[in-house]
């Protein structure tokens, strides 16, 4: 039977836990408001992921013309051949000798993974999972990649977006160089007779970047955005925008401010920007009242399944990735305040985790406490038994004691109404 759900029910990390628990082979469809990916795995790996708007060998196309790896002339031949032949494109250049294996390979699995790290920004939308006894892929040129991996980076992006998000704000944004980061941006003959002392920031780390730093640095102009950035990078979505965000911190880079005039036309959509947290507002509310609703909403996922062990399992997966998530949220949490939430509704309210991750699959609120030495999250089985793998016991560092002893932080927080 195929599952599906919604994702503001159902996250990402919960359908990914369990096709990779169950060693699931089968196709993953997820419809959001403006895109449709599609995403492929054998015996719960993933081997491909494709967008309905662009298959991924045209995305892989486009993208090795971008980042200068072959010509558009070279592309188009590969293209004519594909079509005559019905071989796969990336074999199609290796064989033309337009492309090295290797260069293939990594470019197959930014591709790839680029796709899925995108869902897990997704805060809404429908999936099905159908499952299939065999899946097609480039058997040659791509290695699967396990659900544990796409978890742990998925993770990793969900903790570290709010962060980035604080300076890197839209995909829209522009950059451009700062005296200091023009100056790491010259050639080596140039950088001898500059006067690196008055250009260079008084932080001495500022200097020693990454290859990968340097490579973004170097695509800053002034005039790109964001997105041309991460179009034109050989890199993923994610890791252009932290590299952003570390060239900002280091002062290399800085926005380019909106001229008077786009200002003057940014006031007129002032009106759409109120219209748009009134609508959020309302989504807000549907979403609180399917949330009550969920016990005996006939769409959840778990519902559409057969009764039984497998439901349960599914069940507590979910709650068990709710509880990594709330922990995230309260590290991000302590990182932004200096302190611990009075009640996990304080991390709803100011965007750390969904509404949806409060309560566990049953509708049930986790238990919250804080003492002087870490703090407690705590849920509870399908039939309310207490268990060990739903507790989760976070023990602050020492520096984080000190910092917390002079806070109101409660002996007991209750989870709330």
């Amino acid at each position: 039977m195929a599952l599906e759900g919604t994702i503001k029910d159902f996250g990402l990390a919960d359908i990914l836990q369990m096709i990779g628990i169950q060693r699931k082979t089968g196709q993953l469809t997820l419809e959001g408001a403006e895109e449709t990916v599609v995403v492929k795995f054998l015996e719960g790996a993933v081997v491909g992921a494709d967008t309905r708007q662009r298959n991924l060998e045209d995305l892989l196309g486009s993208v090795l013309v971008r980042t200068g790896r072959i010509t558009e002339v070279q592309l188009q031949e590969a293209l004519r051949i594909q079509r005559r032949t019905l071989q796969r494109l990336g074999y199609v250049l290796v064989k033309q000798g337009f492309i090295f294996e290797e260069d293939l390979r990594e470019a197959l699995r930014i591709q790839v993974t680029q796709i899925v790290y995108r869902l897990f920004r997704w805060r809404d939308g429908r999936y099905q999972f159908t499952p299939s006894d065999h899946m097609e892929y480039d058997t040659e040129h791509f290695q699967p990649i396990s659900a544990e991996t796409i978890l742990m980076e998925g993770a990793r992006m969900i903790d570290e977006w709010p962060i980035i998000e604080k300076k890197i704000k839209s995909p829209k944004m522009v950059f451009r160089k700062t005296a200091a980061g023009a100056a790491l941006d010259v050639p080596v003959a140039s950088l001898l007779d500059a006067d690196l002392d008055s250009a260079l920031p008084e932080r001495d780390d500022a200097a020693r970047l990454s290859p990968e730093e340097r490579d973004v640095l170097r695509m800053v102009d002034g005039s790109s955005t964001v997105q041309d950035l991460v179009d034109t990078s050989p890199l993923g979505e994610f890791d252009v925008h932290r590299l952003l965000y570390e060239l900002v911190t280091k002062s290399l880079i800085e926005e380019v401010k909106v001229s008077p005039v786009a200002a003057a036309a940014s006031d007129e959509s002032r009106r759409g920007v109120i219209v748009s947290v009134a609508l959020q507002g309302l989504v807000l509310a549907l979403a609180l009242g399917g949330l009550l609703t969920l016990r005996t909403n006939p769409l959840t996922p778990w519902r559409l399944v057969e009764r039984g062990e497998e439901t349960a399992l599914l069940q507590t997966y979910a709650s068990r990735n709710r509880l990594e998530r709330l922990v995230q949220g309260l590290q991000i949490y302590y990182l932004e305040h200096g302190g611990m939430p009075a009640t996990l509704e304080r991390l709803a309210v100011e965007g750390f985790v969904a509404t949806s991750d409060l309560r566990d699959p049953w509708g049930r609120r986790y238990t919250f406490r804080v003492d002087a030495t870490g703090f407690d999250l705590a849920g509870r089985g399908p039939a309310g038994e207490e268990r060990d793998d739903l507790v989760v016991r976070h023990a602050f560092t020492p520096s984080q004691r000190m910092v917390l002893e002079g806070g109101a932080a409660e002996k007991d927080h209750p989870a709330g109404p």
